[in-house]
């Protein structure tokens, strides 16, 4: 069966996507390059391995959800859509669309129904989200304690996203019938003011499949828990990443710096609209730990760890989209199904 072309358009702008970011962004990287000769290459080494084993931690969360369902799928496989999604989430403005699509995507093809490949995506979504913000959470209370004011993009940022999500919870917490009129709503002007008209199929199924997958999310609150944990220590790993550069620096700071600091830059890439950054990420890490008394080794570490954390890892994503979405695959079947199971296990 041959590769659809969309697939194959969409791997070359994945992949020339990537090489422009590298091209716009050549001095970062040339700068960080040159650095790794002053440092300390074992604990370089090591913190390059912690960053691989974090995007394992977050690919647990596509396992569990798997497995919960009733499917298995290799460790290698989740792997590589874990880095994939993330990387897609950071290299482009509104790059967490671009990663549920991905997701959705590779899902299906691999015989996970839709509703099913939607709640694998809206989980790792919202447990990323929830996770991401308990570290900013941190963050601010930790520049509290130390009598230190977060800078003001910080708090924007915080303030953004806290707005986002309480409408998106707010939204979301709607009756089907309060939902449908909204939509039907938005349509109708939408339609009014470009003088066309279309079919509401669409709201009812946007609908149907919210309140499906409200249902399975009430009944999976322990999973969501489990999740967040999952993704606070895939986090937390990328700290202690940083803070191993840091020490292969020579630089020796607490665990509990290098975390806020980790937190801003976060929630400032989050927001962010430039592709790949921008340069927020590695601006927001310096920023705070160079106020937290790090002193001038906070730039070449904020460099090298975007380097190992996001520049390293992109062709790698990008080798990984062509190979996820490619390779000849044999479609999963949930072993509820098989064995005639058609209800997923209450988690309460």
């Amino acid at each position: 069966m041959g590769v659809k072309p969309w697939k194959l358009i969409t791997s070359a702008l994945i992949s020339i996507g990537i090489i422009i970011l590298a091209i716009l962004n050549r001095h970062w990287i040339v700068e960080a390059f040159s650095l790794l000769n002053e440092a300390k290459h074992g604990w370089l080494f090591a913190a390059l391995v912690l960053i691989a084993l974090s995007y394992l931690m977050s690919a647990q969360v596509f396992n569990v959800v798997l497995r919960s369902l009733g499917y298995r799928m290799n460790l290698l496989r989740l792997w590589a859509t874990a880095l994939t999604a993330i990387i897609i989430s950071q290299s482009v403005p509104a790059g967490g669309v671009g990663s549920y699509a991905f997701l959705i995507s590779n899902f299906n093809r691999r015989g996970i129904r839709a509703g099913e490949s939607a709640l694998l995506a809206s989980l790792e979504t919202l447990s990323y989200v929830m996770a991401m913000l308990l570290i900013f959470s941190f963050s601010l209370g930790y520049f509290a304690w130390r009598g230190l004011e977060a800078t003001g993009a910080s708090y924007i940022a915080g303030f953004v996203g806290l707005s986002v999500i309480g409408i998106a919870i707010f939204v979301l917490t709607r009756s089907e019938q309060t939902l449908h009129q909204w939509l039907y709503g938005l349509q109708q002007g939408i339609g009014r003011l470009f003088g066309r008209r279309w079919s509401s199929t669409w709201i009812d199924r946007i609908v149907g499949d919210l309140s499906r997958g409200r249902s399975l999310l009430i009944h999976r609150r322990r999973d969501v828990f489990l999740l967040v944990l999952i993704q606070l220590t895939a986090l937390s790993g990328h700290s202690l990443a940083m803070l191993l550069v840091l020490h292969a620096l020579g630089t020796d700071v607490s665990f509990a710096v290098v975390l806020s600091a980790f937190g801003v830059a976060l929630v400032t890439s989050t927001f962010n609209v430039l592709p790949g950054g921008g340069g927020t990420v590695e601006a927001a890490l310096v920023a705070v730990l160079s106020q937290m008394g790090v002193g001038p080794a906070a730039v070449p570490a904020a460099i090298i760890f975007r380097l190992f954390n996001y520049w390293l890892a992109a062709p790698l994503a990008a080798v990984c989209y062509h190979w996820l979405m490619h390779e000849p695959v044999t479609p999963l079947v949930s072993s509820k199904v098989r064995t005639g199971s058609l209800n997923a296990p209450s988690h309460d």
